[in-house]
């Protein structure tokens, strides 16, 4: 066990140092396999436990040498971002689009340009908490098109800066050309938290719905944390993002964004699909949830003085 615990030691040592001394960097590469280019940007432990949990699965041959993997942890009573890898990475955005489609269409009716109808109500209840594919083509339909839904975006909420939307969803549901990015989708929530999207409570209502999550479902996450989230799932990427409320030992809500998306463009060809689409996905959701307990456990323990019993 002491063993064990000096190269966690060590590992968490030469990730730091390799951010500092590039000439460090061949070193760390020949001993912890740590790529060249190290993939972080925050210097935290958790990041750090990111990296090593994605590697050991890359050298299990769990995730291949084709899945880019993008994650983001931002704490937002401490105003802290935790993790940042490959944030700025464009991705296909699968079901993730539905999140702004679902923006542009309130950002209409704010300024009277849709009406917020029974019928419309349905559709967006449909869209988020059952990924109604047929329901988010009427809304991008009713918006113009989308052209027209990415023009909306793009005028108004320009700090969205990897999100294109250029296509509905096809029948099939293989969407391989929307795209957009864990930073993307971390702003958005966070905007979304502090109410600076346009009818931001009601969006917060569709995304508290329960759903099939990756982040929360299935793993040691105590029910009392609430979850505001939305899934993407096409032959190709696997994510989710939301917010996550945890409640610190005191009882005080604390909120922290959670993204995390893994993309593979090679499985968009038919040919490169040797595994099964539910085992291909299954072990990709199984990563999300158990990174999904680490950032949980961190902040929790780290940033609130919590403790969790041991596991």
């Amino acid at each position: 066990m002491l063993r064990d615990i000096r190269k966690s030691a060590l590992f968490l040592f030469c990730c730091s140092i390799t951010l500092l001394f590039p000439e460090f960097t061949a070193l760390a590469e020949k001993y912890w396999n740590i790529p060249g280019k190290f993939q972080g940007t925050i210097d935290s432990p958790l990041e750090a436990s990111f990296e090593l949990y994605i590697k050991h699965r890359r050298n299990r041959r769990i995730l291949s040498s084709t899945d880019r993997t993008s994650f983001v942890v931002y704490d937002i009573s401490k105003n802290k971002k935790l993790v940042s890898i490959n944030e700025d990475q464009q991705m296909m955005a699968a079901s993730l689009i539905k999140n702004f489609v679902m923006l542009a269409y309130f950002h209409e009716v704010r300024y009277g340009r849709q009406a917020h109808t029974a019928v419309n109500k349905g559709h967006l209840r449909a869209m988020i908490q059952w990924s109604s594919n047929p329901s988010t083509n009427y809304f991008i339909r009713l918006l113009g098109g989308p052209a027209r839904v990415d023009k909306i975006l793009r005028a108004n909420y320009p700090y969205f800066k990897q999100t294109r939307i250029v296509e509905q969803i096809p029948r099939g549901g293989r969407t391989y050309r929307n795209m957009t990015s864990a930073r993307d989708l971390s702003t958005f929530f966070l905007h979304l938290w502090h109410g600076r999207l346009p009818h931001s409570e009601k969006m917060k209502w569709y995304f508290k719905l329960k759903n099939g999550d990756y982040i929360f479902k299935k793993t040691y996450i105590p029910s009392s944390v609430a979850v505001y989230n939305k899934t993407g799932t096409v032959y190709g990427l696997v994510g989710d993002g939301g917010i996550l409320v945890l409640k610190d030992p005191q009882g005080k809500p604390r909120p922290y964004v959670f993204i995390g998306m893994m993309e593979d463009r090679t499985k968009t060809n038919r040919r490169n699909r040797w595994q099964s689409f539910a085992n291909w996905r299954d072990r990709r959701t199984y990563i999300l949830r158990r990174l999904s307990e680490r950032a949980y456990k961190y902040i929790y323990e780290n940033h609130y003085g919590g403790r969790l019993a041991r596991r």
